[in-house]
């Protein structure tokens, strides 16, 4: 999967509760699932994704992957980067993030090439 990132990505709220862990889909407030996305466009076949998180800092904090949007409906992988599957209220915010999962799959698209690693590049200023 490749990650894909926005600096334009404007937050926003469920629209409807997730009741149950298992769910594969969310709604956020109408008319907000563009703005969220920040102009990225997913690849067909879930070969993409956008990191974002349920109920941003609080107890019931949730990193989940859209891998396919339609307006202000999501396809979600639940319980990413050592977070869990739990409920979510309507309302609850999401917002897009950058996780310890991503910058290790960034990390690991420099491996092997000529920069090294990003460590390196870091420590470089690179």
């Amino acid at each position: 999967m490749t990650s894909k990132f926005s600096s334009t990505s404007v937050a926003t709220t469920l629209q409807n509760a997730i009741t149950t862990t298992g769910a594969t889909s969310m709604v956020v407030s109408t008319g907000t699932g563009t703005a969220l996305m920040g102009g990225v466009t997913l690849a067909s076949g879930n070969v993409d994704v956008f990191t974002v998180a349920i109920d941003v800092d609080t107890i019931n904090e949730e990193i989940v992957f859209i891998t396919n949007q339609t307006s202000d409906t999501m396809t979600i992988v639940r319980g990413q980067a050592g977070s869990s599957a739990v409920t979510h209220s309507a309302g609850a915010s999401v917002k897009h993030v950058l996780t310890s999962y991503d910058l290790t799959n960034f990390e690991n698209g420099l491996t092997g090439s000529s920069t090294g690693t990003l460590s390196s590049l870091l420590l470089m200023g690179g």
